[in-house]
């Protein structure tokens, strides 16, 4: 299976067996003139594709990147109220509640405007 990455959009040329599993997960779609089949890079995707036959490497650090993302995410969630902390000023006036600081924290993580922390 051959693959690359461009733009945020994956493109695979697999063969016949592959495509049909490929079709199966309704992610991608098929460009008949070209001969491959083309999707939005996703996490879902990712692992997908991961599983069955393996990624590049730029494929492989994104998803990394990624479950790094989703962890940290997760991590946000389950933060006792009294630990969450804003990770960067905030353009508000008013005072956060614990809620809000949370999900301002998760959306700098999936924006891309904080980076999570390294967790071992």
């Amino acid at each position: 299976m051959q693959q690359k990455i461009d733009n945020g959009i994956i493109f695979v040329k697999a063969d016949k067996s592959e495509g049909s599993m490929i079709r199966s997960w309704r992610m991608m779609k098929w460009d008949k003139d070209k001969g491959f089949w083309y999707g939005d890079v996703s996490k879902q995707l990712l692992e997908k594709l991961n599983e069955n036959g393996g990624l590049i490497p730029p494929a492989k650090k994104e998803l990394a990147r990624m479950r790094r993302v989703q962890d940290a995410v997760d991590r946000e969630r389950v933060k006792p109220d009294k630990d969450v902390k804003l990770l960067m000023d905030v353009p508000v006036k008013a005072s956060l509640y614990a809620h809000q600081k949370r999900a301002f924290n998760m959306a700098a993580y999936v924006f891309g405007l904080a980076e999570p922390e390294e967790t071992t």
